[in-house]
């Protein structure tokens, strides 16, 4: 008989519990879906400020811990007095479109758009030594905090459903007397 009665609570149990993670995925896969990017192709794209002149091109991207994109690196054109600089674009800042013409497989074009034009534009931060220190010391504390958090939540999760399963079998054993 309590074997029974643990099938019968313990089956919706996990049925609830396996649905909600799925509808979890899901939805963090719906919220990214928005195709592949070949890295190799995307070096050496041109680069269009907001009101679409070409400022330069793509000339590295930049990864976090997380190995998401951080940013991109854009060797500017000589523009509003600015001579070719190496500048910063962080995720936000800019979107990315295959370029107007035939896609192939193998030979993808893409067009950078950043969301600033004009002098605006002169705020970009150049990527240098400090830039690059500065940022990767940022990076690693959020990533630092990120770790903590999860194994926080992680411990936290495991306390609850264990208390949950005992709170269960306790009241599978009362019905059964």
């Amino acid at each position: 008989m309590t074997t029974h009665t643990i099938r019968k609570l313990g089956i919706p149990l996990l049925a609830g519990a396996m649905g909600l993670s799925f509808s979890v995925i899901a939805d963090d896969h719906n919220m990214d879906a928005q195709g592949l990017y070949s890295a190799d192709d995307l070096i050496g794209a041109e680069v269009f400020d907001a009101n679409g002149e070409e400022v330069g091109n793509v000339e590295d991207i930049l990864l976090g811990n997380d190995m998401s994109l951080h940013a991109l690196v854009i060797q500017t054109n000589e523009f509003l007095g600015i001579g070719e600089n190496d500048v910063v674009a962080k995720r936000g800042e800019f979107t990315v479109s295959v370029a107007k013409g035939e896609m192939m497989f193998d030979d993808i074009n893409y067009d950078v758009h950043m969301t600033s034009a004009g002098k605006e534009l002169k705020g970009v931060q150049q990527f240098n030594e400090q830039w690059w220190n500065e940022s990767q010391d940022n990076l690693n504390k959020a990533w630092e905090n990120t770790m903590e958090t999860t194994s926080s939540a992680w411990e936290n999760t495991k306390q609850a459903t264990s208390s949950a399963w005992n709170s269960t079998m306790q009241g599978v054993e009362n019905m059964v007397d």
